[in-house]
């Protein structure tokens, strides 16, 4: 058991280095010697968990949306209407990013190298318009959204919205200012989801995603 307990941790030090060395540079230049660094392991130690630098990156971008996936869950069945528990997702995704490196290196992974992924890249962002159709559908139910909109192309297009924001921010400002262009964001899409009567009532909504805020 003591032999296991080691090797659990070893795979979890390997695994956040790996995040940490995919979120500052790009699959093709990070390499396996900084992983083993960052873990402060050996080669041997690396190669009994992960068989290549590939392995360890699919890794990583599982971890990253199991992470994530799992505050979804979390908000879907939290008893917030959909509109604001999909807004307070979207903070819990953005805290993600700035503060956990395998959530940044998966981001990373997934989005500049996609094409060496497959699936596994591919995965989340269609897992998240699923989640994000749950929260239109219930915003839907709760009055707050036309039931003539079409659910799953508000979905994506919020995904994409939320995606491209992320990439941008990171570009950019390193995320420094990832909360204030989330809350630009949902100022933009909300008015033009919302019922009309509801729309005054939502405008508190986009400053929830600061640390911090509120939701009374």
């Amino acid at each position: 058991m003591a032999r296991q307990a080691r090797a659990e941790v070893t795979r979890e030090a390997l695994v956040h280095a790996a995040g940490t060395v995919f979120s500052r540079t790009t699959y093709a230049n990070a390499t396996l010697a900084e992983v083993i660094a960052d873990a402060g392991v050996t080669q041997g130690a690396l190669y009994f968990h992960f068989e290549s630098k590939h392995a360890l990156a699919l890794e990583v971008i599982r971890r990253q949306h199991e992470t994530s996936i799992r505050a979804g869950q979390r908000f879907l069945e939290g008893g917030n209407r959909g509109l604001e528990a999909m807004v307070l997702l979207s903070a819990e995704l953005a805290r993600q990013i700035t503060t956990e490196p395998i959530v940044r290196g998966g981001l990373r992974l997934s989005t500049e190298s996609a094409e060496l992924f497959g699936e596994h890249a591919s995965r989340p962002y269609t897992d998240w318009i699923t989640a994000a159709e749950g929260f239109l559908t219930q915003a839907t139910e709760d009055g707050d959204m036309p039931s003539t909109i079409e659910v799953s192309i508000v979905a994506r297009f919020v995904i994409s919205a939320f995606t491209g924001v992320q990439v941008v921010s990171q570009a950019t400002t390193g995320w420094a200012d990832l909360y204030d262009r989330l809350e630009e964001m949902w100022a933009i899409v909300l008015p033009s989801i919302a019922v009309p009567e509801r729309r005054t009532d939502l405008e508190r909504l986009p400053a929830l995603v600061h640390p911090n805020a509120t939701t009374g």
